[in-house]
């Protein structure tokens, strides 16, 4: 019986009523209202101040009633769907016709009036009786299909953190999903005038009491969902908030926020996992757009590395400023292609009249680079091409020296030479006392970059820690590795970085490139740093495992050229505030234009010859505080002060 039950369940529940059934319900419902409604007025007697107009006055009042249902469209509605906005509509087709028989009763013709005057106090009573009914009805075929519907589904445990607003609009989207019957055992709540109390039934704990009561159980908590319906002002609050669930067992979840609804209508589909890059984003960025778009609408920018994790970033956030044209530069041709394919799909909503113009080069090619300079003129530059891999570049320091070193020297001469207004090249705190050859190619860029720079041609250099989600970051990785079933491999134990959002970077980026005046070196407020083997261990957790035993950590040694702690400031270096409280400029010494310029000309006819030993040793007699780190080129810096030259 119950198999054959679900079987029709399964096989009607996607299908409706007829609309005109539900007018034909509604209908009845009123008939029978009026009957109670005089039943009621005469005392339970069955009497009618005149028997023969009882059938006028009913069908007059069914003829009103199905006026007013058609005119508030109350049939329309999917009953098993019945919202306060349905609901609403029943009300007022009610009282519409309530009101409309009202008028009617007192436009009294000869020899019409009694056949429309039905009595006032009936009237009164039939509209209670059928608010009611309709009403109810609506409830109890709701109820029931519910009923049936989720009697055969599993059940999921849900607690839901936050028993304000949101929290009633999880409930009532849990409520409302059709593939899944949700329990909610109980909401948790910070707000000591709602603890104890109970939200539509049901109890509102604070925090260590909901713990105490998952420990209490002593049960396996991995079937049990928390979910975040809650406003947080910054992710230091959420992870305070997550660490004990996570520990406990639990799957977190997070509601979106109300701007990401779908028609302003919270969907349980929308409510996610709560990821790595929810712990760790910090307070929303407050940006000058205004400032910033000062700088950009109806000029052409120019952005290398554009389909880069940073560059790509920086492409959007310009073109919702409505530049006259952006010039995206990259040798990635697949990645430009997939970057251009999403650029395309935004529309007109968001580009507007900007031509974006797809070049598919390498910023080393100097003839080529020429040739876009020369076309297309760009008021400022973002430059964010390089090369970023650590032991990579250890191992290959020419590509290191050629693309971030002499890669940044061609852009920067073609900028000055074609008048470029502001030239913002993007660095990294591996720049600072490197301990690699990448860090100290780039920190040799930043010296450059710094020596060109006049009043004609203004270079602006930013400085930021990793970046979560960003190709080849640790993040992504340790995402495929716990996908894959483990090991996660962390370098060591004691290794911390700072993290940053993408978006919150090239908000950055683009907030220092307009303050920026010339020359200076901007580094960002990164927050409080990270420890991986911490990182790792809620990413295992979020993922429903449990570290060790579930998924292994496997700590695999420094890299080569890796170092524990990165910094922002060079040694002797301090640093200036700025009106942003989240940018500060570096005080650093200038470096000699001549010099630099000199030394990278001779440089750039003999890299590819050179052995990689030579150019380490240039790198260091360039960079003096680039100091190697768990690296064969170690032994250069026990000769440190020797004479480099390049061959």
């Amino acid at each position: 019986m119950k198999n054959r039950l679900e079987h029709l369940v399964n096989r009607y529940k996607n299908k409706f009523v007829s609309h005109w059934l539900i007018l034909a319900m509604d209908i009845t419902i009123v008939v029978f209202s009026f009957f109670w409604a005089t039943y009621i007025r005469f005392n339970f007697e069955l009497e009618y101040p005149d028997p023969g107009l009882y059938k006028y006055h009913l069908a007059l009042v069914m003829g009103v009633n199905l006026l007013a249902f058609l005119f508030w469209q109350t049939h329309r509605g999917i009953i098993r769907h019945s919202s306060l906005e349905e609901s609403r509509n029943v009300l007022y087709a009610c009282l519409t016709a309530f009101f409309l028989l009202l008028t009617i009763g007192y436009f009294r013709k000869a020899g019409l009036g009694t056949y429309l005057h039905v009595p006032a106090s009936i009237l009164l009573i039939n509209f209670f009786i059928s608010v009611f009914a309709l009403l109810g009805s609506r409830m109890l075929i709701k109820f029931l299909f519910r009923r049936l519907t989720s009697a055969h589904k599993n059940e999921q445990k849900v607690i839901i953190y936050g028993a304000g607003t949101l929290g009633r609009a999880t409930k009532k989207a849990l409520g409302h999903n059709q593939a899944k019957r949700y329990h909610v055992l109980f909401f948790v709540d910070d707000d000591s005038g709602k603890i104890g109390k109970t939200l539509e039934g049901i109890r509102i704990y604070n925090h260590e009491e909901a713990l105490n009561l998952l420990k209490k159980d002593g049960s396996d908590h991995k079937d049990i969902e928390l979910i975040f319906a809650i406003h947080t002002n910054g992710t230091s609050i959420k992870a305070s908030l997550t660490e004990d669930f996570l520990e406990m067992g639990l799957r977190l979840k997070v509601v979106p926020p109300i701007e990401k609804w779908l028609d302003n209508k919270l969907s349980s589909k929308q409510i996610a996992n709560v990821s790595i890059e929810d712990l760790l984003e910090r307070p929303s960025i407050q940006m000058d757009n205004a400032q910033v778009a000062g700088i950009i609408q109806e000029r052409c920018v120019m952005i290398t590395g554009a389909a880069g994790s940073i560059g790509s970033e920086i492409v959007r956030q310009v073109l919702l400023l409505k530049p006259a044209c952006v010039v995206l530069v990259d040798q990635a041709e697949s990645a430009l292609y997939d970057l251009e394919s999403e650029l395309l799909r935004m529309g007109e909503a968001h580009i507007d009249n900007t031509r974006f113009v797809i070049k598919v080069e390498n910023i080393i090619n100097r003839v080529e680079m020429k040739r876009i300079f020369e076309q297309y003129r760009p008021h400022l530059v973002f430059h964010a091409a390089a090369y970023k891999h650590v032991p990579l570049m250890e191992a290959n320091p020419a590509k290191a020296i050629e693309v971030n070193v002499l890669g940044t020297r061609n852009l920067a001469d073609l900028a000055v030479r074609y008048g470029v207004e502001k030239f913002v090249f993007i660095s990294t705190d591996k720049a600072v006392n490197p301990t690699n050859v990448m860090g100290a190619s780039k920190r040799l860029a930043e010296m450059y970059v710094q020596s060109r720079n006049s009043q004609a041609t203004r270079f602006i250099t930013t400085r930021f820690g990793n970046v979560l989600g960003s190709n080849g970051s640790v993040i992504p990785l340790f995402r495929k590795q716990i996908e894959a079933g483990g090991p996660v491999t962390v370098t060591h134990p004691d290794i911390i970085r700072y993290f940053m959002t993408i978006p919150e970077a090239c908000q950055l980026v683009l907030e220092a490139g307009t303050m920026g005046k010339g020359g200076e070196i901007f580094v960002f407020d990164m927050g409080v740093p990270v420890r991986i083997a911490d990182l790792a261990v809620k990413m295992i957790r979020l993922s429903g495992l449990e570290p060790h035993t579930g998924i292994p950590i496997v700590y695999s040694g420094l890299r080569p050229g890796e170092k524990l702690y990165e910094e922002l400031l060079n040694n002797g270096e301090s640093v200036l505030p700025t009106y942003h409280p989240k940018i500060m400029i570096a005080q650093v010494m200038p470096h000699d234009d001549g010099l630099i310029g000199h030394e990278l000309e001779h440089l750039e006819t003999v890299y590819r010859e050179s052995p990689a030993l030579e150019l380490v040793r240039f790198l260091k007699k360039m960079v003096p505080e680039y100091i190697s780190n768990n690296s064969p080129y170690e032994k250069l810096d026990q000769t440190a002060g020797s004479e480099v030259e390049i061959r």
